[in-house]
């Protein structure tokens, strides 16, 4: 090709044709290698003792009704990989998106779909801090249905809930409602709450929570006979979660309240009479510990506030 050549004009090397083609191959034969390390890196990558290891950080971090919706939006994605015949591990945007219109394709409630896409991503953001080849193909999915307010919900009333309590032999149990309707805390979180110094401590969806313990509510902790410091270490939420829905029902069907009332619904309680009392819309975040403030808007409509 001869000498190459370069011509400064105002600080700018101008490259000539040949030179600019040669250094486009150059840049896409160093792209194309880099490629290949970054797909060799990928196939040492144990998929199967990545979910082992990502499931023995949840039997730890969260609850097991979270592990589940995990093990649940793992699953369908197993599926739609295996259909589709891509490898997971070097799953990109572009496919995730692809996944996610597949789901809506379904009869999934678009809250299971974004429960689905949230649990994919968490996995995939596990394996970004593992290993520095993992990139989350589902981090600011497009497809991603939006939040929209449920229809109203229907919470028990407070001679309802009192009803309730009073039909749950089982004293941690009922205790446990009790401690939900007074701090508005996910039942998910109850079984690794400990006490101290008029302070709640817990996990809930992987993350560290904290709140207030009145002396109202110690002093009812107390009078069960519970464990001051781990009231509910003996008692899975699971449980907790059964038997109130259990107690609900059969009171329902008795036509003594309005509703078959889930556990949940006592977290709505709690935050309809935090709400009314204060209208401060940013401390009940905090205290349902909702990870942006607009979470907590739709919830509150969702309540018809």
């Amino acid at each position: 090709m001869g000498e190459l050549k370069t011509v400064e004009n105002n600080n700018n090397i101008v490259l000539s044709k040949e030179e600019s083609e040669q250094l486009l191959k150059a840049t896409m034969f160093s792209s194309m290698i880099d490629d290949m390390k970054i797909d060799n890196q990928i196939n040492t990558i144990d998929y199967t003792k990545e979910v082992e290891a990502f499931f023995k950080q949840c039997s730890k971090n969260d609850s097991k009704h979270t592990a589940r919706q995990y093990r649940n939006g793992l699953n369908k994605l197993e599926m739609y990989i295996e259909e589709n015949d891509i490898n997971i591990l070097k799953l990109n945007p572009r496919q995730a998106d692809d996944f996610c219109i597949s789901l809506k394709d379904t009869d999934l409630s678009n809250a299971t779909i974004r429960t689905i896409i949230s649990s994919c991503s968490t996995f995939f953001s596990f394996l970004e801090r593992r290993h520095m080849v993992i990139r989350n193909p589902f981090r600011g999915t497009r497809t991603r249905p939006p939040i929209r307010a449920k229809k109203q919900v229907l919470i028990p009333t407070e001679k309802e809930l009192k009803l309730i309590i009073s039909n749950i032999s089982n004293p941690i149990v009922a205790m446990a409602i009790i401690f939900i309707q007074h701090t508005g805390i996910r039942v998910g979180a109850i079984d690794t709450l400990k006490i101290k110094d008029g302070k709640y401590y817990a996990y809930s969806k992987g993350k560290d929570i904290t709140g207030i313990v009145n002396k109202t509510l110690l002093t009812k902790i107390k009078n069960t006979g519970l464990d001051i410091t781990e009231p509910f270490k003996n008692k899975s939420s699971e449980v907790i979660r059964v038997t109130f829905a259990n107690t609900c029902k059969r009171l329902y069907t008795s036509g003594l309240i309005a509703s078959a009332y889930s556990v949940h619904d006592i977290r709505h309680l709690f935050a309809v009479s935090f709400y009314k009392k204060t209208k401060d819309i940013y401390a009940l975040k905090n205290l349902l510990n909702h990870s942006s403030i607009a979470i907590t808007e739709v919830y509150l409509k969702s309540l018809d506030l």
